[in-house]
């Protein structure tokens, strides 16, 4: 087996109550080896980069010395996808122009590499939308198609800008209840074979694969080996979270029935060079301090356990 060296980092999402300079100090000190910053107010959200339509260059050195300062590696950007009005699968949404959502939507994220490339953070992580609704009959019906002649589309034009800028884009897939296109491990790959390109790479979330594999029937420590095996190279980047298996709840390691010393055993079987990123629950009184750091200790204490066992 080759010997893999463990490498940790943090979304700041769990810290949105906390300026940025305090929340990278907790996570330095929680032992993290890098940080995945968060693109949602107030640590860095894609718009407040920007003085009308040029980039804030003194906005972006500041932060560049925020993460240098704190001793964290810049190791990938979350601009915020999923609860801010970014949807480029979005069709009719009367009273509004369809056309005009999605421009804006793909416009957020060319904006993001932009960031992305000034921070100096070399993955930008993406993810599909929920949307599948059609006219139908003077009204609307629900199909959910997984639209992956679509996403490869736009993820093929976002990935040429992106390699201009040196950024590889990380596709993460999501749950059926947050997606209704990639959701499944063929679901990424089409995509990913569709674009071809260097600067469209794959991740994972540990609490997705579960959710998907029970979906499925399948057994969650398995498919996430399949993931891996199948992926190989392609794998850049991972999130490390928890469930139940019924929803996506992002809880820590070893709360919720994911294998996660299956999934170990498979990332360092395969070489996998990327982070082993934590993504827990934003939402509740995880991010009420002091509880992040507390959380964030917690669960780089069960990784490392299962890490080096």
């Amino acid at each position: 087996m080759t010997e893999v060296r463990l490498k940790t980092a943090a979304v700041t999402s769990l810290f949105k109550y906390y300026p940025l300079p305090e929340a990278l100090r907790v996570i330095a000190e929680a032992g993290c080896d890098g940080v995945e910053l968060w693109g949602g107010f107030p640590h860095a959200f894609v718009e407040d980069f920007y003085d009308g339509q040029r980039l804030d260059a003194g906005l972006l050195a500041s932060c560049r010395q925020l993460v240098a300062d704190a001793g964290l590696a810049p190791v990938a950007y979350l601009p915020e996808q999923c609860f801010y009005p970014v949807n480029y699968l979005v069709d009719t949404a009367p009273p509004f122009d369809g056309a005009r959502l999605r421009a804006r939507s793909v416009a957020y994220f060319e904006r993001a590499i932009e960031v992305a490339a000034e921070l100096e953070f070399p993955l930008l992580v993406v993810t599909t939308p929920f949307w599948g609704w059609h006219k139908s009959n003077g009204g609307f019906a629900f199909r959910g198609d997984k639209a992956i002649g679509q996403v490869s589309d736009v993820l093929g034009g976002l990935a040429r800008a992106a390699e201009r800028r040196g950024v590889v884009l990380v596709l993460e897939p999501l749950t059926r209840l947050e997606t209704t296109s990639v959701e499944t491990l063929d679901d990424l790959v089409a995509v990913l074979d569709a674009v071809a390109s260097p600067a469209l790479a794959a991740m994972l979330d540990m609490g997705h694969v579960n959710v998907t594999a029970r979906l499925l029937g399948r057994d969650p420590a398995s498919y996430f080996a399949e993931h891996v095996e199948r992926l190989g190279g392609r794998l850049r980047h991972l999130h490390v979270n928890d469930n139940k298996g019924d929803s996506d709840a992002h809880l820590l390691p070893g709360e919720g029935n994911f294998d996660f010393t299956a999934a170990c055993r498979a990332l360092k079987k395969a070489g996998y060079q990327g982070y082993l990123s934590a993504e827990i629950m934003m939402f509740g009184p995880n991010p009420v301090p002091p509880m992040p750091a507390e959380l964030l200790s917690r669960t780089f204490e069960q990784v490392r356990k299962v890490w080096n066992a």
